[in-house]
């Protein structure tokens, strides 16, 4: 009936379309929100450099933990 004019055969590469397009969406808005919220998280020296920088820690804590992170 409509295979002369590619009706319903142009229809399913429209949803084929439409269903691609939401991936790549979905895709997209994902790694938008990863990139706002940091991403990954921070390293073991980051956050032992955070501690002792708001005073959490002394100096000789966060030296031996420093050396131990970094073995």
């Amino acid at each position: 009936m409509f295979w002369g004019s590619g009706g319903h055969m142009g229809l399913m590469g429209f949803w084929w379309i439409v269903v691609l397009a939401a991936v790549v969406a979905a895709a997209w808005f994902g790694a938008a929100a990863a990139r706002r919220s940091g991403g990954e998280e921070a390293s073991a020296e980051e956050k032992l450099k955070k501690r002792y920088a708001d005073g959490k820690i002394d100096r000789s804590t966060f030296e031996r933990m420093l050396a131990d992170i970094r073995r």
